[in-house]
């Protein structure tokens, strides 16, 4: 594993990822006090539990999407030699990767090795939402 692009990847991770996901998990407990969350708190408390699931889905799809279409713009941007480049420990990260929108998914991707929220999709037992869910009942 290179020490740089593992580096890159937990940031990617816990700033786009885990940290909306913490949002949304607020969002439902109604944790978040500003009047937007508030509404969207109440909002979310009158779905039911499997469409709670639902919507969990599709953020977690939606920012998974987002991470791939982010980490293959800097790849792609470094395959055509753009302005856009990206440093970690002054190295390109574009570099060190045959394919950065690749290295989110998997076993060995930085989703399942860096995440607190395991994926839905991974590994059905460890949702943080049916986790969550189980707490709010």
């Amino acid at each position: 594993m290179n020490d740089t692009l593992d580096k890159f990847g937990k940031l990617i991770v816990e700033k786009l990822r885990d940290k909306q996901i913490d949002k949304f998990q607020g969002l439902l407990q109604g944790k978040w006090r500003d009047k937007e969350s508030k509404d969207l708190h109440a909002k979310l408390s009158k779905l039911s539990q499997e469409q709670k699931q639902v919507v969990a889905d599709v953020l977690e799809e939606a920012l998974e999407g987002a991470m791939h279409d982010f980490l293959f713009a800097i790849q792609e941007s470094a395959n055509l030699d753009t302005e856009l480049k990206v440093y970690m420990d002054n190295k390109n990260v574009a570099e060190l990767s045959d394919g950065l929108h690749g290295e989110i998914f998997g076993e060995e991707g930085w989703v399942h090795r860096f995440s607190r929220h395991k994926s839905f999709y991974q590994n059905k037992n460890s949702s943080w939402i049916k986790k969550l869910f189980s707490k709010n009942k």
